[in-house]
């Protein structure tokens, strides 16, 4: 009886055993299978980090060609004083070619394509004059009221002094911001420090819809710049530049003469020769999920180019 008692005893304890034994090694399988899981899903997120890294840098490096080529499109300007604007916007640096450029290209597996303005087509940020900063403002969809905060800030902002105008700013306002910075009191260095001015903002910049206040803004940033001597070229300036610069009626007459070629000679204070070139890239890569955009401000000098600007994360 006793050997009984004992064996069945020993079976207890036997099974006991046995159950945290099996316990143990569920508890191990568990946490292994863990442990492998988030080591494959951190794999795979560096397959994926690794992956979009590439072929970002390949879509950079896609966007550098067509800065290239767009230099080497500059270069071969036969003429200067015949670049024109079409119809389209397009900026025509080679009136007498049959076919012009695509500005499109595929290149390995990905592709790029650019824009190139002339930026003595715009106004100059450091030069407009209040009336001509209204008239672009108003024309791209900003209120009459935000319109002359922005340009009373613009005057603030490029004077030396510290008083500012009825709607303008100075330190006391942009030091009191969230993330406080000092008034310029100088010339702007880029267009994009626009930005920096009080009332402006990036969908009154670079747009953000339609024509019209009720329709979004179309974007006065590509009207202005900092670079050149002030004096726009009158054969590549947008209607709306030509209208700030000359008004409707003047504006008017010089594109119905660029139409027929019969614009040869400066009119209304402008010119018709360039020598600074703005350059916008894009290049994609294969299935066009990753693009980067590079932009470049060249000055073009008898046969070379000078780079004065360069950003490597353009909008």
């Amino acid at each position: 009886m006793t050997r009984l008692k004992d064996r069945h005893k020993a079976g207890v304890l036997s099974d006991r055993n046995g159950g945290v034994a099996l316990v143990l090694v569920i508890w191990i399988v568990v946490v292994l299978i863990a442990i492998v899981g988030e080591f494959s899903y951190s794999m795979r997120t560096e397959i994926n980090i690794s992956r979009n890294f590439k072929e970002e840098e390949e879509a950079y490096q896609l966007a550098v060609a067509g800065i290239e080529e767009a230099k080497a499109e500059i270069l071969t300007v036969k003429d200067p004083s015949k670049i024109y604007m079409d119809e389209n916007g397009a900026l025509v640096l080679d009136p007498e070619a049959g076919e012009q450029p695509e500005r499109k290209s595929s290149l390995g597996k990905g592709s790029y394509q650019y824009v190139i303005t002339d930026e003595d087509g715009k106004l100059d940020l450091n030069t407009a004059s209040v009336e001509q900063m209204r008239y672009i403002f108003l024309n791209t969809g900003v209120d009459i009221k935000d319109a002359d905060v922005i340009v009373d800030s613009v005057m603030d902002w490029r004077d030396t002094d510290n008083l500012h105008m009825l709607n303008g700013a100075e330190d006391d306002y942009y030091e009191d911001l969230k993330r406080p910075y000092s008034s310029k009191d100088g010339p702007f260095d880029s267009g994009e420090e626009l930005l920096l001015v009080k009332g402006m903002s990036p969908e009154i910049f670079f747009g953000s819809g339609g024509k019209g206040a009720k329709d979004g803004y179309e974007g006065a940033g590509k009207y202005f710049t900092v670079y050149g001597a002030g004096s726009i070229n009158i054969r590549t300036a947008p209607l709306i530049v030509l209208e700030a610069l000359a008004g409707p009626d003047a504006a008017r007459n010089i594109i119905e003469q660029r139409k027929t070629g019969a614009l040869t000679g400066p009119a209304v204070g402008g010119k018709v020769l360039s020598e600074y070139f703005s350059i916008v890239s894009t290049g994609y890569n294969g299935d066009g999920s990753i693009r980067r955009t590079v932009k470049t401000v060249v000055r073009k000098a008898a046969n070379k180019l000078e780079t004065v600007y360069w950003n490597d994360n353009a909008v």
